[in-house]
Parts: structure tokens; sequence; C-alpha cells
């Protein structure tokens, strides 16, 4: 009888465990990262009779964690990638909202200045089509500046996320370093620390949400984790730092790996998470637009006050700046040993490059290189220390002494669009006339007709002084009465800053005047001309207008959040998916949990009621021995 006293005993023990099993996964139904525990009984050795081997009770093997390490990998993984994707895509529709939107985006407010230009062409006399324009000008500055504020806002509240992220990823790195520890001990004392895989588990999917890893498992269940290209995040028990710190040039943060006394900038090599996301967002998104739009507004400036400088305003005074120029931003690297400091300005509008470009001093020759690309443009004068420096549709004005390594970084556009401004605020100073104009000999006899004269060198100081062009004959023609000149009806005749065309058939003794034309002038051709700077192809080597720059800023933000927009409903897709994976090994089934429960609920009672009977039985063998 102590034989089924024994068997019964070890029945309790087992199913007591069990049911302490099942009521533990019931528990944790609902906790983050917990895997279902099973009990493994096993027959304990028969012992052997003269009829046969007879059982003698049931051992517990152990308690299971029901899991798969390669789904786990796969969750680690996908959390990953939603969360970078998620996050660009949110700031993505934030930008894309901003600049597509009616009341704070960009193509209303240049079209209607443009409009307002071809209204005052009409009526250049007009002081409220003058003042119109004005308040619409500065309203188009305005919304320049209210979206680099907001590019500026969105930066810094990204510089605070990354931060605020970059310490939760460390505090999750310490945690796991310090299970590590904890697992390893269990592990040697031949413990299956089931609940701390499971936190392990967890701190993966919390970390791999931030910023992508790779991981390694050790043969203890520890498990060391990488980022980037490699570089160790925690090695066992063993956690390093990330930082966040201004980059060399103080103009961006880059994120830093403290490795003991070692310091890893890794910016440019973590990918994935919300970490990761942000970045792209940055790199992709965010500076890019900045860039074309401060590219846009030096081009509204830049061409504007170009065609503004070939007109006269109702003062009969050479029009001056009408939008005032943003300046180009450089900015030295901290490791720069020399004294040089160097200022930039835009030479030639249609070569500018919007990409922040990289200016070093090799000891030799200066070099200029794309951050983004990494190509490099020719300089001139790049043989010697000294200025100026030209290229790329830059001007460099150096000063100080460089020294070999010393780097720049010039930012022609990044900031451009915050710092437009209309330079007039008397609407009588729009140059809407031409300075000079032309006129007839009213004695001529031949069937030529002269043009209206286009200004090409405001500067020349020549430019009002009046002029007489008369024709020796049909073919030939002199200017003041000096040199003789090959006629081309409709050719251009270029003298003083100033350019007209005169066409059909002259006669000997003709003659046209080009004079300074009047203050007050009812004449709108310079309106007209500032009206079609719209249309003239200024920007990138001269294949982009105006208008098509505004509309190409806003479509490529637009197609990066749609795109951002699929990607995150495809990695959603993949995320639900892998997690309904891994639910199915490791997650808690409640009705399974019951129908297991009353299962081993049964199986106790009955092992209760086998003790109850061999405590029955052995009492019935007492009584009859001493009976």
């Amino acid at each position: 009888m102590s034989d089924m006293l024994s068997i019964g005993s070890s029945a309790l023990q087992a199913y007591r465990t069990a049911l302490n099993v099942v009521s533990n996964n019931i528990a944790n139904a609902n906790t983050p990262g917990y895997s279902r525990e099973r009990i493994n009984l096993q027959a304990q050795p028969g012992i052997t009779t003269t009829i046969g081997s007879i059982g003698t009770g049931v051992n517990i093997q152990g308690v299971q964690r029901l899991t798969d390490s390669y789904l786990q990998s796969q969750l680690v993984s996908n959390s990953s990638s939603y969360n970078r994707i998620t996050t660009l895509q949110t700031y993505t529709s934030q930008i894309d909202s901003l600049l597509s939107d009616s009341n704070s985006g960009l193509s209303g407010p240049l079209q209607s200045f443009f409009t307002d230009l071809n209204s005052l062409a009409a009526n250049p006399s007009s002081s409220a089509a003058r003042q119109t324009v004005l308040t619409d000008a500065q309203g188009l500055a305005s919304t320049f500046n209210g979206l680099q504020q907001q590019f500026d806002s969105m930066s810094q509240q990204i510089d605070s996320s990354m931060a605020t992220t970059v310490g939760q990823v460390n505090g999750y790195a310490t945690q796991l370093a310090q299970l590590n520890q904890q697992i390893s001990q269990a592990s040697a004392q031949g413990q299956q620390p089931n609940a701390l895989l499971d936190q392990r588990d967890q701190l993966l999917q919390n970390i791999s949400a931030n910023v992508g890893i790779s991981t390694v498992a050790n043969a203890d269940g520890s498990v060391n984790v990488f980022v980037a290209s490699g570089q160790p995040l925690v090695l066992g028990t063993t956690a390093n730092a990330l930082s966040v710190q201004p980059d060399a040039y103080g103009q961006s943060q880059d994120i830093v790996l403290n490795n003991g006394s070692t310091k890893t900038v890794l910016t440019s090599q973590l990918s994935g998470g919300t970490l990761g996301g942000m970045m792209d967002f940055k790199r992709e998104v965010l500076q890019p637009a900045a860039d074309q739009l401060g590219q846009l507004a030096l081009g509204l400036s830049s061409a504007i006050n170009t065609q503004h400088a070939q007109g006269m305003d109702q003062y009969g005074q050479l029009g001056g700046a009408f939008f005032s120029t943003p300046p180009a931003q450089v900015s030295a690297a901290s490791s720069n040993s020399g004294t040089a400091s160097v200022t930039a300005s835009v030479s030639n509008l249609s070569q500018l490059n919007a990409d922040d470009q990289t200016l070093s001093f090799d000891g030799a020759s200066w070099k200029m290189t794309d951050a983004i690309t990494g190509a490099q443009t020719a300089l001139t004068g790049a043989g010697t220390a000294a200025s100026p420096l030209t290229g790329g549709g830059l001007q460099f004005t150096l000063s100080g002494a460089p020294a070999a390594g010393d780097n720049f970084l010039v930012q022609a556009t990044r900031y451009a669009a915050g710092a437009l401004q209309v330079a007039i605020s008397d609407p009588a100073r729009i140059a809407a006339s031409s300075p000079i104009q032309t006129a007839a000999g009213s004695t001529n006899t031949g069937s030529a007709t002269v043009g209206s004269a286009t200004v090409t060198n405001a500067a020349d100081p020549n430019l009002l002084t009046t002029t007489s062009i008369k024709f020796t004959s049909a073919t030939t023609y002199s200017i003041n009465g000096s040199g003789s000149y090959a006629y081309i009806s409709g050719g251009a005749i270029s003298f003083n800053g100033a350019q007209i065309q005169i066409s059909g058939t002259p006669a000997s003794g003709d003659q046209f005047t080009v004079s300074a034309n009047s203050a007050g002038s009812g004449d709108a051709s310079n309106a007209r001309s500032l009206a079609a700077v719209i249309n003239k192809a200024v920007l990138n080597g001269g294949t982009d207008t105006l208008s098509t720059a505004s509309a190409s800023l806003v479509s490529r933000v637009g197609t990066q959040a749609q795109q951002a927009t699929l990607q995150q409903s495809a990695a959603s897709a993949v995320q639900s998916h892998a997690q309904s994976a891994a639910s199915a090994v490791s997650g808690v089934n409640l009705d399974e949990e019951a129908a297991d429960m009353l299962r081993f609920q049964q199986a106790y009672q009955a092992a209760a009621q086998v003790v109850a009977t061999s405590n029955t039985v052995f009492q019935s063998l007492l009584q009859a021995i001493h009976g």
C-alpha cells in the first residue's frame, strides 16, 4: 500500500504544480511579452515483479516556456521596421499638409504677387495697384518666413524627441544587461528562468521599436545587442550608452555611442525604429524641403531684384533692391586649427546647388564637396589660401590663415526662406517703367521701326545718356556720330548698358534716339518684365522657373508622403502577421487554459482519492494483522 500512496502522492504533487502553471498562464493572459508555459510530465520507472513491470507514479520533467526563436526574431525585426516607417509617415504627412494647404502653402501667395505685377503693368500710375503689389509681396515674404519657422520648429522638435528616445534606449539597455546577469546565474544553477527570458524578449522588442538592432544569443540564455554596423550596445552584463551631441559644425545633432573611452558617431549608420524614422525624415524630407524652399526664396529675390534694377520708379530713380537678399550661412568645424573665416554669397543663381556643401583646405588648395552626394565642384582660385574663390554659383571671401584639414559647412539655401524681406515700403519706389525710351526721327523716310529699349546693365554710368543711332545707308549706321556698323533687320544693337531692336528698311539719314525716361512716366515695360519673371528659367542650370520649382517642392514632398503611407500600411500588415504568428505559439488562450484547469482539477481530485484509498486499505491491513 506504500506504493499506492507514493503513486498518489506523486500525482498530487504533479497536478498541483500543473494547476499552478495553468493559474499563472491565466493570471498573465494580458501581460505584455508573457510566454505561456506548459508542464511536462513523465512516468517514473516501473518496478519489475513476477507478474511484470508495475508503475511507480509520475515525475515533473519541467515547466516548458512555449516560444519560437525565429518568430521572436521576426517580431523584433518587424517592430523596428514598422516604427521607423510609422514615424517617417507621421512627420512627412505634417510637412505635406503644411506645403499643400491653401492657407499656409506657397503657391497661392506666389501666384497673387505675379498677378498683381500684371495688374500694375496695365495701370502703372495707379497708387492702389502699387500698394497691392507691396502688400502681397510682404504676404509672400511672410509665407516664406512662416514655412521656415515651421521647418525649424519641426527640426527642434525632432532633436528633442531624439534625445528622449536615446534616453529610453539607454534605460532598456541597462535593464537588459542586468537581466543577462540574472539569466546567466540561473542557468549556471540549472534553472530555467522563464520569466526572465520573457522580460529579455520584451526588452529586445522595446529597444528595436526605438532603433534597429541585431542580436547574438549566448549559450547561457543571455543576449548581446548591436546597433548600426555592429557597434555593441549590450555585451553580456555591460551596457554602453548612446548620447545626442551637436555635430562638428553645431548645425545638427549626432548620435554617439560611448563605449568606454571610445566615442563613435553613428548618425549616418543608424536605421530602423523610431530613432531611425526621425533621422530619415530630417535627412530625406525636412532638410531637402528647407533647402529647396530657400533656393526658391533666393531665386525670387535675385530674379526680381535683377529685373527691378533695370526699371525706373516714379521719382525718376533707377530701381533698387525689391527684396532683401538672404545671406548664405557658413559654419566652421569645431576641429579647425587655423584662423581663417569664410563668408559666402550667391554669384550665379542658375548654378547654385541647394545641397549643403563642405569647403575644405588640404594645406595647398581648397575643395568644395556636396555634403549629400559627395560630388566635387571645381573652384577658381582654389590653388591658394587667398580669396576670392568661386564655384557652384557661390563666391567665397576668406580672411585669416587656414590650416590643413580645416573645414567649413556652407548652407546657401537652408535658412534663406526665413530671411526674405521686402526691401521697399514706398509704393512709388516700384520701378515699373523703363529708365530709357526710344523715339524715331520725325523726318525719317524709311520703313524701319524701333521697339522698346531693354536694360542689360543698370550699373552702366552712361545708361541714361541720350544716344543717337543714325543710318548712313540702308545697311550701315553710326552711334552718336561714331563708327560704322552693319545693320541687320531685327538684330540687337547694344550700347551703354542698353539694347534695342530696329526692324524694317531704313533710309539713309533716318535717325532713332534713346534717352532717359521722365519721372512719373506711364510706361509699364519693366512691370511687364517683372511679371514675366515667374516663367523665366532661373534655377538649376536654367531648367526650372520659379513656378515649376514651387510646384516641384510641393509635388516631391507629396510623393514622399504618399509613399510613406503605402509603406506604413504594408509594414502594419507584416507586423500584425508577425504578432499573430508569435501569439499563436506563445499567447495565452483562456479557453484552452480553462479546459486544462478542469482536466488537471479532476486529475488532482482523483489523485487525492488514490491517497485516501491507500490510507483506508492500509488501515484495514493493520486491523487484520493486529485484530
